[in-house]
Protein backbone atom coordinates (compact mmCIF):
# COMPACT_ATOMS: atom_id res chain seq x y z
CA UNK A 1 0.00 0.00 0.00
CA UNK A 2 0.96 3.27 -0.83
CA UNK A 3 2.17 6.01 1.90
CA UNK A 4 -0.96 8.36 1.81
CA UNK A 5 -0.67 12.22 2.70
CA UNK A 6 -3.87 14.05 3.88
CA UNK A 7 -4.49 17.98 2.92
CA UNK A 8 -7.16 19.28 5.37
CA UNK A 9 -8.99 22.27 4.23
CA UNK A 10 -9.52 24.66 6.91
CA UNK A 11 -9.09 28.15 6.09
CA UNK A 12 -12.83 29.33 4.81
CA UNK A 13 -14.58 31.71 7.50
CA UNK A 14 -17.51 29.39 8.42
CA UNK A 15 -19.40 32.51 7.50
CA UNK A 16 -23.08 30.24 7.02
CA UNK A 17 -21.84 28.49 10.34
CA UNK A 18 -21.99 32.05 12.44
CA UNK A 19 -19.11 29.80 14.36
CA UNK A 20 -15.55 28.62 13.81
CA UNK A 21 -16.05 25.50 12.94
CA UNK A 22 -12.95 23.65 13.19
CA UNK A 23 -13.55 24.30 16.89
CA UNK A 24 -17.16 23.04 17.47
CA UNK A 25 -17.50 20.28 19.95
CA UNK A 26 -17.75 16.67 18.25
CA UNK A 27 -17.29 13.45 18.94
CA UNK A 28 -16.10 14.12 22.68
CA UNK A 29 -13.63 16.31 21.56
CA UNK A 30 -13.55 18.94 18.36
CA UNK A 31 -14.28 18.84 15.05
CA UNK A 32 -10.24 19.35 13.71
CA UNK A 33 -8.73 16.79 16.32
CA UNK A 34 -11.47 14.39 15.41
CA UNK A 35 -10.51 14.44 11.91
CA UNK A 36 -7.00 14.80 12.48
CA UNK A 37 -6.90 11.72 14.42
CA UNK A 38 -8.82 9.61 12.93
CA UNK A 39 -6.17 10.02 9.69
CA UNK A 40 -3.31 9.79 12.25
CA UNK A 41 -4.46 6.60 13.77
CA UNK A 42 -4.54 4.80 10.05
CA UNK A 43 -1.26 5.82 9.39
CA UNK A 44 -1.90 8.81 7.36
CA UNK A 45 1.61 10.95 7.10
CA UNK A 46 1.60 13.78 6.72
CA UNK A 47 -1.29 15.21 7.02
CA UNK A 48 -1.13 18.70 6.27
CA UNK A 49 -3.80 21.64 7.32
CA UNK A 50 -4.25 24.20 5.34
CA UNK A 51 -5.10 27.18 7.78
CA UNK A 52 -6.53 31.25 7.08
CA UNK A 53 -9.44 32.19 8.78
CA UNK A 54 -8.11 32.23 13.04
CA UNK A 55 -4.88 30.24 11.90
CA UNK A 56 -3.26 30.99 14.77
CA UNK A 57 -5.78 30.05 17.12
CA UNK A 58 -6.37 26.54 14.93
CA UNK A 59 -2.76 25.90 14.30
CA UNK A 60 -2.17 26.56 18.22
CA UNK A 61 -5.44 23.85 19.05
CA UNK A 62 -3.57 21.36 16.53
CA UNK A 63 -0.11 21.53 17.12
CA UNK A 64 -0.10 18.78 20.09
CA UNK A 65 -1.13 16.36 17.36
CA UNK A 66 2.30 17.04 15.26
CA UNK A 67 0.46 17.57 11.90
CA UNK A 68 2.15 20.59 9.85
CA UNK A 69 0.59 23.79 8.39
CA UNK A 70 0.34 25.72 5.50
CA UNK A 71 -1.43 28.74 5.75
CA UNK A 72 -3.24 30.60 2.77
CA UNK A 73 -2.81 34.22 3.68
CA UNK A 74 -5.45 35.12 0.98
CA UNK A 75 -8.39 33.21 1.85
CA UNK A 76 -10.66 35.60 2.22
CA UNK A 77 -10.30 36.58 -1.90
CA UNK A 78 -10.00 33.10 -2.99
CA UNK A 79 -11.31 29.62 -3.41
CA UNK A 80 -10.76 26.14 -2.36
CA UNK A 81 -9.33 25.36 -5.26
CA UNK A 82 -6.38 27.44 -3.88
CA UNK A 83 -6.26 26.22 -0.47
CA UNK A 84 -6.21 22.41 -1.77
CA UNK A 85 -3.10 23.49 -4.25
CA UNK A 86 -1.39 25.03 -1.70
CA UNK A 87 -1.96 21.61 0.82
CA UNK A 88 -0.94 19.29 -2.20
CA UNK A 89 2.16 21.38 -3.08
CA UNK A 90 3.32 20.67 0.42
CA UNK A 91 2.41 17.01 1.17
CA UNK A 92 3.15 15.65 -2.78
CA UNK A 93 6.62 14.53 -2.92
CA UNK A 94 6.34 12.83 0.89
CA UNK A 95 3.68 10.47 -0.51
CA UNK A 96 2.80 8.08 -3.50
CA UNK A 97 -0.81 9.06 -3.09
CA UNK A 98 -2.87 12.58 -1.77
CA UNK A 99 -6.42 12.27 0.09
CA UNK A 100 -8.10 15.71 0.27
CA UNK A 101 -11.07 16.55 2.60
CA UNK A 102 -12.48 19.14 3.93
CA UNK A 103 -11.77 19.41 7.62
CA UNK A 104 -16.12 20.07 8.26
CA UNK A 105 -17.00 16.32 7.48
CA UNK A 106 -15.91 14.46 11.26
CA UNK A 107 -17.95 11.70 10.75
CA UNK A 108 -16.41 9.87 8.02
CA UNK A 109 -15.56 5.80 9.65
CA UNK A 110 -12.24 4.53 10.06
CA UNK A 111 -13.24 1.76 8.23
CA UNK A 112 -14.35 3.67 5.37
CA UNK A 113 -11.02 5.49 4.78
CA UNK A 114 -9.11 2.21 5.26
CA UNK A 115 -11.19 1.35 2.18
CA UNK A 116 -10.00 3.63 0.54
CA UNK A 117 -6.30 3.68 1.30
CA UNK A 118 -6.57 -0.39 0.44
CA UNK A 119 -7.94 0.61 -2.78
CA UNK A 120 -5.09 0.33 -5.41
CA UNK A 121 -6.32 3.42 -8.11
CA UNK A 122 -5.31 6.66 -9.49
CA UNK A 123 -8.39 8.46 -7.97
CA UNK A 124 -10.83 6.76 -5.60
CA UNK A 125 -13.53 8.53 -3.63
CA UNK A 126 -16.47 7.00 -1.13
CA UNK A 127 -20.16 6.42 -2.75
CA UNK A 128 -23.10 6.20 -0.19
CA UNK A 129 -26.45 5.76 -1.77
CA UNK A 130 -25.43 6.22 -5.38
CA UNK A 131 -24.25 10.06 -4.33
CA UNK A 132 -20.21 11.03 -3.85
CA UNK A 133 -18.98 11.87 -0.20
CA UNK A 134 -15.53 12.68 0.88
CA UNK A 135 -12.43 12.07 1.28
CA UNK A 136 -10.65 12.34 -2.40
CA UNK A 137 -7.37 10.06 -3.06
CA UNK A 138 -5.24 10.33 -5.89
CA UNK A 139 -2.01 9.22 -6.61
CA UNK A 140 1.11 11.42 -6.78
CA UNK A 141 1.03 11.79 -10.27
CA UNK A 142 -2.52 12.80 -10.81
CA UNK A 143 -2.15 15.33 -7.69
CA UNK A 144 0.74 17.03 -9.16
CA UNK A 145 -1.24 17.36 -12.16
CA UNK A 146 -3.61 18.75 -10.64
CA UNK A 147 -1.16 21.32 -9.14
CA UNK A 148 -0.90 22.79 -12.46
CA UNK A 149 -4.21 23.43 -13.23
CA UNK A 150 -5.95 26.33 -13.44
CA UNK A 151 -8.88 25.30 -11.50
CA UNK A 152 -11.70 26.12 -13.54
CA UNK A 153 -14.88 24.14 -12.12
CA UNK A 154 -13.37 23.38 -9.02
CA UNK A 155 -11.14 20.16 -7.82
CA UNK A 156 -13.14 17.98 -9.65
CA UNK A 157 -12.90 19.13 -12.75
CA UNK A 158 -9.12 19.55 -12.66
CA UNK A 159 -9.22 15.86 -11.50
CA UNK A 160 -11.35 14.96 -14.66
CA UNK A 161 -9.10 17.00 -17.03
CA UNK A 162 -6.14 14.64 -15.61
CA UNK A 163 -7.92 11.60 -17.68
CA UNK A 164 -7.06 9.25 -15.03
CA UNK A 165 -9.02 6.01 -14.20
CA UNK A 166 -11.51 7.28 -11.62
CA UNK A 167 -12.78 4.88 -9.21
CA UNK A 168 -15.63 4.73 -6.61
CA UNK A 169 -15.71 2.42 -3.42
CA UNK A 170 -19.32 1.83 -2.22
CA UNK A 171 -19.83 2.17 1.39
CA UNK A 172 -23.10 2.59 3.37
CA UNK A 173 -21.49 5.25 6.08
CA UNK A 174 -23.66 8.32 5.56
CA UNK A 175 -20.52 10.14 7.54
CA UNK A 176 -19.00 11.09 3.74
CA UNK A 177 -21.98 13.08 3.29
CA UNK A 178 -22.24 14.53 6.49
CA UNK A 179 -20.73 18.42 6.28
CA UNK A 180 -21.41 20.94 8.64
CA UNK A 181 -22.06 24.30 6.61
CA UNK A 182 -25.39 25.47 8.84
CA UNK A 183 -26.20 25.25 12.54
CA UNK A 184 -28.63 23.38 11.48
CA UNK A 185 -26.82 20.80 9.21
CA UNK A 186 -24.17 20.52 13.04
CA UNK A 187 -27.37 20.04 15.55
CA UNK A 188 -28.52 17.24 12.59
CA UNK A 189 -25.14 15.95 12.32
CA UNK A 190 -24.55 15.68 16.65
CA UNK A 191 -27.98 13.57 16.57
CA UNK A 192 -27.44 11.62 13.85
CA UNK A 193 -23.91 10.46 15.70
CA UNK A 194 -25.26 10.50 18.68
CA UNK A 195 -28.38 7.44 17.12
CA UNK A 196 -25.43 6.07 15.37
CA UNK A 197 -23.37 5.87 18.33
CA UNK A 198 -26.08 4.24 20.61
CA UNK A 199 -26.84 1.46 17.67
CA UNK A 200 -23.21 0.53 17.70
CA UNK A 201 -23.15 -0.11 21.11
CA UNK A 202 -26.11 -2.38 21.74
Amino acid sequence: MKQTGAVLLAAGLSSRMGAFKPMLPFGGDTISRQVVSTLLQLGVDPVVVVTGFRANELEEHLRPLGVRFVRNERYRETQMFDSVKLGMEAAVRECGRVMVMPMDIPAVRPDTIAGLLNMDAEVVYPVCRGIPGHPLVMERRIAAAVCGDNGDGGLWEAVKRTKAVILELETKDEGILKDVDTQREYRDLIQWNHARQSIGNR
